[in-house]
Parts: structure tokens; sequence; C-alpha cells
């Protein structure tokens, strides 16, 4: 960066002009540095996960307006700049480099799916920017895919499996039903439903997979054999559609154990609203009614200003943030390649409570969750945490096709 600084005027004219034809982005400027840190908030506003996006803006806007309240992050004001994904890799990809370029905003958060994601990682470093995945749950984001900008703080795929698995251990049935999303976390998502029940002893009896934005799954339904278990890999309105016909034709309640990858957030629950889902269980990098008290504080202060807790998303989005906060002021800089190289392998204070950032593969260490949907004392529903999975038992180790160097 100093040295950047010492060429800077002479050169500034023809790293402008070259960024604009290369498709990068110039590289941070004086002004920047002394300057505020500003971040890219990509996120769908329509399509399936549109619920999912305004979630993580929620989340982002509350961890934003906290630093600022708080005199910003070392000694730099947070500025948030929007755009819309469209739920699309196409859209992300074109969202992310618009504002990078025009807005100077360096830090890239809030995409939902890993297609978005894994559009717009292999860019990052020609822009001289960083991306925090707060969602896709793709494990080859931090697999053969990696790249030295992109850094996840939820689950991957392997990690949501083994937390499935650990509850699929529990439940002791001879056979279970499968019904998923047809793309990478449907596909993860079932292919280790099926290794873990061959281990058990039992067996993944109907095996369905759903286009993403189906709205009609009548002929899933009719498909599926009420017996045993039932696995859901779905998420956002799809997975809304199906619970809610799945209801409505009775399908649901024949089965003696339903269970929700990830998508039985409070959104959806809210949006179902039905009692017959007491009981159901669900999955999920982490839950607002974790037993912890990193968790505890974060839910009692959004609360206090919201009026309501945070859903999972919100949180996913301000874990994404805190990551980004502490690595800046682990680098004591906002350059994008300083606080990359401080992020890695660093380990800091979040709602999880002390988690680390693997250097190996940028995937975080942290605990997944398997809650119940219970009753609320307001007759609402929300997803209570029952079992918190540690990393150490349930993160996948480094894959070693990822070559960061």
């Amino acid at each position: 960066m100093k040295k950047s600084l010492r060429l800077g005027v002479a050169l500034s004219a023809l790293t402008l002009a070259t960024a604009a034809c290369s498709g990068g982005a110039a590289s941070t400027s004086k002004q920047d540095a002394d300057g505020p840190i500003r971040i890219a908030v990509v996120t769908p506003q329509s399509g399936p996960y549109a619920e999912y996006g305004e979630e993580q803006r929620e989340g982002i806007q509350f961890a934003a307006d906290e630093a600022n309240a708080n005199g910003g992050i070392d000694g730099h004001e947070i500025e948030l700049e929007f755009a819309d994904s469209l739920g699309t890799a196409e859209g992300a990809l074109t969202a992310s480099q618009r504002l990078v370029q025009e807005k100077n905003a360096r830090f890239i958060i809030g995409l939902v799916s890993s297609p978005e994601m894994a559009a717009v990682t292999p860019k990052l470093e020609a822009w001289d920017a960083l991306m925090i995945g707060t969602q896709g749950q793709s494990d080859d984001l931090t697999g053969k895919s990696c790249t030295p900008r992109y850094f996840r703080v939820t689950a991957n795929d392997t990690a949501g499996v083994n937390t499935i698995a650990h509850w699929l251990t529990e439940e002791k049935l001879p056979q279970w039903d499968s019904i998923a999303a047809d793309y990478s976390f449907g596909q993860a998502s079932t292919a280790g439903i099926e290794k873990t029940l061959k281990g058990e002893d039992s067996k993944l009896n109907v095996k369905l997979f759903s286009p993403l934005g189906t709205t009609d799954f009548g002929s899933h339904l009719s498909q599926l054999s009420g017996k045993g278990g039932l696995v859901v890999s779905l998420a956002g309105s799809d997975v809304v559609n199906f619970l809610k016909q799945a209801l409505q034709f009775g399908v649901l309640q024949k089965y003696e154990t339903v269970l929700v990858n990830t998508g039985l957030s409070a959104a959806t629950l809210k949006a179902l609203g039905d009692e017959r889902l007491v009981g159901a269980l669900g999955t999920n990098s982490w839950i607002p009614t974790a037993d912890n008290p990193a968790t505890k504080a974060f839910v009692e202060s959004y609360a206090a200003e919201k009026g309501h807790p945070p859903a999972e998303n919100v949180g996913n989005g301000y874990l994404g943030m805190q990551a980004i906060f502490a690595a800046i002021e682990e680098a004591g800089s906002i350059a994008p390649a300083d606080v990359a190289e401080a992020l890695e392998g660093l380990t800091f204070d979040s709602i999880q409570g002390e988690v680390t950032m693997r250097a190996e593969d940028h995937q975080i260490e942290a605990p997944t969750y398997v809650g119940t949907v219970q009753k609320t004392a307001g007759g609402g529903l929300e997803l209570v945490a029952t079992a918190a999975i540690p990393a150490a038992t349930n993160n996948p180790s480094p894959n070693p096709a990822c070559k960061l160097d």
C-alpha cells in the first residue's frame, strides 16, 4: 500500500484507465485509507430467496448502525451500498462489479445462493475486493474453487449433512423419504443422507428433486410414501410452498419424523403459522434460541430495538459483518489485501462465541444446531435449539484441493 502511494499521482490516471478496460478496480487511494469502510450489500430482492435477502440486509444494517453508534471500526465509519442480485449468478456478478467500480465498495456481503457466489469469487482479486459468504453452502467454495479473497462464516454442505446425520442417528427409523432442491445444496444433502442411512442399517426409500422456484408440488407429494421419516432440503419460498401443500393434503402428518435442512427458519414458520408443524425438526448454522451468552446478548439487543427477535439469516448477516470488523481491527487497515491476510486464521468473538476462520480454506470453525418447532407464549411458532454440534465434531477437514497460495 505504501509503495502504491509513492507512485500515486504519477500513475493514478493510468491505473484508472487500466481498471476500466480490464474489468478490475483501481488500487485503494490515501483518501480511501483514511475514509469510510464501504461495503457492497448484494442480495436477492425477488425470486424464491427474496425473504432471505431481506433478512441479510437487516442483519448487515444492524451491525453497521451499531458500529457507527460506537465511533466506527478502527476510526472508520461504515457506509453500505445496496444492489439487487436478482437471485441469479449473472445478476450477482453485474451488481457486485458495479458497486466495486462505481462506489468503491470493496467488501462484498449478502449473496444467498452458492451459484451467485461462484460467479463472483473468481473476480475478487482483479477487483481488489473481499467477499464474506453468509449463506451459500457449496463445499466447492471453500474446496476446489476456493480463492484467497473469499471467506465463509456459515457451515458448508458437508457440515450441514453432518448436522443432519447427528439427528438421523438419534431417530433410528428403518426408512426415510427425501425431497430436495435440484442444485448443489439439495444434491449434497441427499447424497449425505443416503450415505448416513446405509451406515445406520436404514434406507432412503423415496428420493425426489424439484427445480428451484417450484410452486406446485402435487406430483412430488403423490410419490412420497408417508412412512418412517422425511428429510426436506428446500429453502426460501420453495420450502414454504412444499410444506403448505404437504400439510393441506395430509402427507406431512403421516410421517413419524420430519427434518428440514436449513429451511425451517423464522420466516418459514411465520409464513405458514400452522401448529401441525410443532415437533418438526430443523437444522441451521445459527439459531436465535441457541444457548450461548453471545447469542443471547445479540438477540436481546436486537429485540430491544426492533421489537422482535432476529431471524436466522439476520444473525448470519451480522456474523459476516463481525468477521470484517474483527479483521480490519487486526490489520489496522481497510485495504482488502491487508484485511484478507488478517482474517486468515483469525480467532475472534462473535454471536457464535469464539470462532476461528480456518487459514487452510477460509471456512469458519463454529457450531451448528438442531432445533425443534415449539409454540411461543404469544401463540406463534419458533425453532428452539435442542442440540449444538461443535465444530470439532461437525466440520470436515480442509479439502486438499483448495490451493489458496
